[in-house]
């Protein structure tokens, strides 16, 4: 495993160059570019008076209303503080002891997974970055956990649905459970097509990670929920966290989130305006680009590692990927935001690289 490195550090970024948090362009975090709606941040702010109580345990509120939104049982439903949370909670009350993961992946899954023990089995994608049917293969009686970001982090390519299915299919055999991360894929226009909620009744080996930090916007609240039909995992990972993970404000947040959908469909048409237009100048470019379908870009500048650096000089952070396992020190990610944001990120990128070439 990689020394892990997260992006979004942007209080370490800015003391490090000398300038204030605002001052910075931040594209190492694939959050909303829409920003904090206005319903949630009212929402957070009317819940503070209700602050001085604990917060409810069970989240009943909020689980009825996310069963409501994804369309299944409110009992298959834990909620956490953040989708990291439900990470360590899963990895220290399930204890598996061999997990198949298919690398490039989010590093936070070995680091969770790790901490408890676990022996990581790893899955390496060829030079497309795809999972392949021979995942399949790959799952032995020895597996207990099978991990697969849908979209893929840091790449944002989709596996297909088939293919998920045949590898549920072949961890039942084994008797493993899956875990599938949707945490991007409804920013997707075509999350329908992809997601794997319809199955939960029928594999009670399939877990699903889900967040609100990203669509939402809202990464400093901590705001996570797992998805899975098998009341006895639902079971261990709410013992192996603290009653009170999720608080007042957070749960309130999570409410107003899910109480309006016009924000949501607000988001995936810009991604998608803008996914189109950085995908096009980016092509023209000296660089290879995955073209993804998520809320960031993924790309690789042969023989170019310090283009992270170049770009701090200009106020501009971006997703360095050298601490992803399968990946180069010349590989990048970088999220989609405003327009003008994004216009400012691609001139800066031409410019660097014109420059080098």
């Amino acid at each position: 495993m990689k020394k892990n490195s997260h992006g979004g550090n942007i209080y370490k970024k800015a003391r490090k160059l000398g300038l204030k948090e605002s001052e910075i362009l931040d594209f190492s975090a694939n959050i909303s570019p829409l920003g904090l709606p206005e319903h949630i941040r009212r929402a957070m702010t009317e819940a503070v008076e209700g602050t001085i109580n604990y917060p409810d345990p069970d989240c009943q509120e909020l689980r009825e209303a996310i069963a409501k939104e994804d369309g299944v049982a409110p009992e298959y439903i834990t909620c956490g503080n953040g989708g990291a949370d439900i990470l360590y909670r899963l990895a220290f009350g399930l204890r598996p002891g061999k997990v198949l993961l298919p690398v490039p992946a989010f590093v936070e899954y070995e680091e969770a997974m790790t901490a408890a023990g676990a022996k990581m089995d790893y899955y390496y994608m060829g030079r497309d970055l795809q999972i392949k049917e021979d995942i399949v293969d790959k799952i032995e009686d020895e597996t207990d956990l099978v991990i697969i970001c849908n979209p893929n982090n840091p790449t944002g390519l989709l596996t297909e649905r088939e293919l998920i299915i045949r590898v549920l299919e072949k961890a039942r055999e084994k008797d493993a459970l899956v875990m599938i991360d949707e945490c991007f894929l409804e920013i997707c226009s075509a999350e329908k097509d992809y997601t794997v909620k319809p199955w939960l009744k029928q594999y009670h080996n399939l877990m699903i990670l889900k967040s609100f930090t990203k669509l939402y916007a809202i990464p400093g609240v901590r705001l996570g929920y797992l998805l899975c039909s098998d009341k006895k995992v639902i079971e261990k990972v709410n013992r192996a966290g603290q009653a009170w993970s999720v608080s007042h404000i957070a749960q309130q947040a999570g409410l107003a989130a899910l109480g309006n959908s016009e924000y949501k469909e607000a988001v995936i048409k810009t991604v998608e305006q803008e996914l189109a237009y950085m995908k096009a100048e980016l092509k023209a470019m000296p660089l290879t680009l995955f073209e993804g379908n998520a809320n960031y870009l993924f790309f690789c500048t042969p023989g170019v590692k310090d283009l992270d650096v170049r770009l701090e000089s200009r106020g501009i952070m971006i997703r360095n990927c050298s601490n992803y396992v399968n990946l180069g020190e010349d590989c990048w990610r970088v999220a989609v935001k405003s327009h003008e944001e994004n216009k400012r990120l691609i001139k800066e990128l031409k410019e660097i690289l014109t420059q080098i070439r």
